[in-house]
Parts: C-alpha cells; sequence; structure tokens
C-alpha cells in the first residue's frame, strides 16, 4: 500500500456519484479509483436497466424468481464492454443478498468484487442511483453520496455527441432538472453527513481543493496520486473505448466550462432554460435569458408541433450518433448487444411464461478470475 495512505482495513459504506450523465462523473471515478482503499469499478447500470422491470419477476419470496432476477443482473456485468476482472458469482449473490430486491442483487456483485480487490469499500458511478438512493440508504449502512452537479446548458453540449443519453436540449434539460431535484431531495434527508454536492467547474478550476474536500467528506487520506489518475493503465483503456471517455486519460481540463455559449444556439439556450432555470439558479449558474420571460413560458406546456419537433429532431441525432459509433468506438458492438439482451429480457418476462429452469442460470458457481 502506498505510504501516502494510512492502513485502515475497516470495510466502510458505499460511495455514490449521482447526478446526471456527462457532468464529469467518469473523471471523478477515475480520481477516486486512484485510491488503494476505495474501488469504483466501469458501471454495468444494474438499476437503470432492470429497476424499471423488476416487479414483472413476480414474488421474489419465490426462489426461483429471485434466481432469475439474479441470472440476468449478473448477464448485465458480463455483456459490459469494459469487463469485470471477476465473473459475477449468482449463488454468491443469492446467499448474499441482505433483501429480495434488485439493489441487493447488485450490492453482492460489488461486494463480491471489492473482496476480490482488497479494498475496504466500493463505489458506484451509475448517476442514475439518484432515482433508487433511498434502497441504498436502506440496504447499506453507511453509503455516502456524492452529488456531481454540472451547468446543465454544458451537459447538453456533452450530450450532443454522447450515446449514453438524450440529445436534444429539451430532453437533457426535463432530465437534468429533475435528477438535480431529486438530488436536492436526497441532501435534505441524509444532510451533510450523507451528501455532497460537488460542482463540475470547482472540480476543474480547483481540483487540489475539490479533491480533498471530497476525501473528507468520505472520511479517507488525500494524496497527490489521485490527481494523476491518467496515468492507470485502466483510465488509458477506457479513453481507448469511446469518444465520449477522451477526456480521461488527461489531465484535468481547466477551461471545460461555459462551452454552451458557443455550441448551442440562442434558441437551444432558451430551450433549456425554460425547463431548467430553477435548478439553475439553485446551484449558481447564471441565466442568459430574463427570468420572467423563462417563468411566462415555462407557465404553459409546448405546443404538441413543437414537441414533435423536438422528438424527432432527437430521434434523427440518436440514429446518427449510434451509426457513427458503430465505426468509431470499440464498445459498440457489446452496446448492441446489450440493447439485445435487454430487449430480450423485456419480452420474456412480459410474455413468455412459465419460464424454463434453466432461464435461473445457476448451474455453476463462476466466481473466479477471468482469463
Amino acid at each position: 500500500m502506498n505510504n501516502d495512505f494510512n492502513c485502515n482495513f475497516r470495510v466502510k459504506g458505499p460511495v455514490f456519484i449521482v447526478g446526471t450523465e456527462r457532468s464529469g462523473s467518469n473523471l471523478l471515478r477515475v480520481i477516486l479509483n486512484s485510491h488503494p482503499d476505495i474501488y469504483i469499478p466501469h458501471p454495468p447500470h444494474i438499476m437503470k436497466d432492470l429497476g424499471p422491470l423488476e416487479h414483472l419477476y413476480g414474488d421474489l419470496k419465490d426462489d426461483r424468481n429471485f434466481r432469475r432476477l439474479i441470472n440476468d443482473a449478473a448477464k448485465l456485468i458480463e455483456l459490459h464492454f469494459f469487463p469485470w476482472e471477476i465473473a459475477p458469482s449468482r449463488p454468491g449473490a443469492f446467499d448474499q443478498a441482505a433483501a429480495r430486491n434488485l439493489y441487493c442483487v447488485k450490492a453482492a456483485f460489488y461486494e463480491q468484487y471489492r473482496l476480490f480487490k482488497g479494498a475496504k469499500r466500493w463505489g458506484c458511478k451509475s448517476t442514475f442511483m439518484v432515482h433508487y438512493a433511498d434502497l441504498a440508504v436502506k440496504h447499506s449502512p453507511g453509503a455516502k453520496f456524492i452529488h456531481l452537479v454540472r451547468d446543465g446548458r454544458d451537459v447538453a453540449v456533452s450530450a450532443k455527441n454522447s450515446v449514453f443519453n438524450h440529445f436534444h436540449p429539451y430532453y437533457v434539460a426535463r432530465l437534468w432538472s429533475l435528477e438535480q431535484k431529486l438530488a436536492a431531495g436526497l441532501s435534505n434527508r441524509l444532510g451533510k453527513e450523507g451528501l455532497l454536492t460537488v460542482r463540475y467547474e470547482d472540480l476543474t478550476s480547483e481540483p487540489e481543493r475539490t479533491v480533498k474536500a471530497i476525501c473528507g467528506f468520505l472520511e479517507e487520506d488525500y494524496s497527490g496520486r489521485l490527481l494523476r489518475y491518467f496515468e492507470t493503465e485502466e483510465t488509458k483503456q477506457l479513453a481507448g473505448y469511446s469518444r465520449s471517455w477522451g477526456n480521461c486519460a488527461k489531465p484535468i481540463l481547466k477551461d471545460n466550462s461555459g462551452k454552451y455559449k458557443k455550441s448551442l444556439s440562442a434558441g437551444e439556450i432558451r430551450i433549456f432554460e425554460t425547463e431548467s432555470f430553477p435548478e439553475l439558479e439553485q446551484f449558481g449558474y447564471p441565466l442568459d435569458n430574463p427570468r420572467a420571460g423563462l417563468l411566462k413560458t415555462a407557465s404553459a406546456p409546448a405546443p404538441p408541433a413543437r414537441r414533435a419537433r423536438y422528438f424527432l429532431r432527437e430521434k434523427g441525432r440518436m440514429a446518427y450518433i449510434l451509426l457513427r459509433s458503430l465505426f468509431t468506438d470499440r464498445n459498440a458492438s457489446a452496446m448492441l448487444k446489450k440493447r439485445v439482451f435487454l430487449g430480450w429480457v423485456g419480452l420474456k418476462i412480459r410474455i413468455i411464461k412459465p419460464y424454463e429452469a434453466s432461464d435461473t442460470g445457476f448451474r455453476r458457481d463462476d466466481q473466479a478470475p477471468r482469463a
């Protein structure tokens, strides 16, 4: 273990990075992942992808239903483009889950990985956990949440070229606004001991001060090696998978804010601010448009014809980005396989009943290092 850190092997509660995608969550993940006592794997998004389907598995007190849920969660890990170093143990998750729900299955798999890595706590970078935070609070004692917030208009700029989210500012704004509200509500419930809000702009402009504050919140030691995250082989490998993560292999970009002023049109900025101006103001982002005008526009729903235009532009941009990714991103085929798998899961749990026993996937304990 590096001498910059005190040796303390007491297992601590997990760390969750929440907020909205394209807010610098991968940057923060690789920074914290440089700490020897924390391990935060690239997330297979178990809750995001299977959470909406969980109720369709039936009564999870039934062992067969619970095993099917565990098997599908394990398959998400196995199909993930950034492979975990161990195969998830389905029998292990069955025995170790603190309760019979999807979150506890996810936590059991992460705990398996923590033990394999020899870390004292695991973390999760799936920002969508802000929608499931109460489950984490209930079933993971000592859980800590870092709410990473970025100017939503810059999020909209980044989202236009990413395969992981909405593309049109209207939809980006609505999701950004919702997830900041959820994070603010969680902050009110947990207080300063349970949740720390970090602005992306502070992380990039004052990285040492900000990372020291994060370490203090997590009750972990700080070292300058955390800001040398870009030197690790895992970070370099991640950056090579997709242009969406290219910046992870570079030192922190201190001028990566305010890009929306050049990259969004005046109309797109107004669309975004109309849908999210209370949250922009709440987190200290000045508006470009008069508040009174935004309030007046927001008080009336967008006409159907305008929403239809937003929808068509959203889907058109989505098609373009997905097609481009097939030729530029190393993870494109893995993402396609995952989409097909999730489509099949949705079909079989809604239509194809009863399941065959083989659907549970419980034929062997696979928890072993991958070749």
